[in-house]
């Protein structure tokens, strides 16, 4: 009876965590009040067709949601004119780290922005260990890739920017 009722709340658990998707996830890890959010883009890229990044912010509860954990996938693509998408996947990094919302950029003191800070014994072998830095644009759900300086890019009609799935 016992290992009937241990089996049966295991099995609930990992129902409810299955079921909650990818945006703002209130299940997983424990906590119960936790979020999630999942931001999606092609980024241009000088030696392949673009680069597909999939980053899924895992915020903690604990500091009002301020910062937590993050995981990063950088899918590099080859133009495929056979593919349905237009592309090819060639090779995907993956980086685990910590991240934190902090404000002020150069160009806009309130301005809030995601520093994410890798963990390279937690990532893939050949991923970035830079800390990357990220724009919230809360009136449309996006972010937008800065430099290392907190800058907007400097290139004139390239996308930088990530949406929220």
């Amino acid at each position: 009876m016992k290992k009937t009722f241990v089996m049966l709340s295991a099995a609930l658990m990992l129902l409810g965590a299955a079921s909650c998707g990818n945006k703002n996830c209130s299940a997983g890890k424990g906590a119960g009040s936790d979020k999630e959010e999942v931001y999606t883009g092609v980024m241009p890229a000088t030696d392949v067709a673009g680069i597909r990044y999939t980053l899924r912010l895992d915020y903690d509860d604990d500091h009002g949601y301020t910062d937590g954990d993050y995981d990063l996938y950088e899918t590099y693509l080859q133009a495929d004119s056979t593919s349905m998408t237009g592309y090819r996947d060639l090779k995907t990094y993956t980086t685990e780290g910590d991240f934190r919302v902090e404000t002020g950029i150069p160009s806009n003191p309130n301005a809030k922005y995601l520093k994410l800070v890798p963990k390279p014994h937690e990532s893939s072998p050949g991923a970035s260990n830079e800390t990357l830095y990220f724009l919230i644009n809360p009136n449309d759900s996006s972010i937008t890739m800065l430099n290392s300086q907190r800058e907007l890019p400097d290139s004139t009609g390239l996308n930088y920017t990530l949406r929220m799935n």
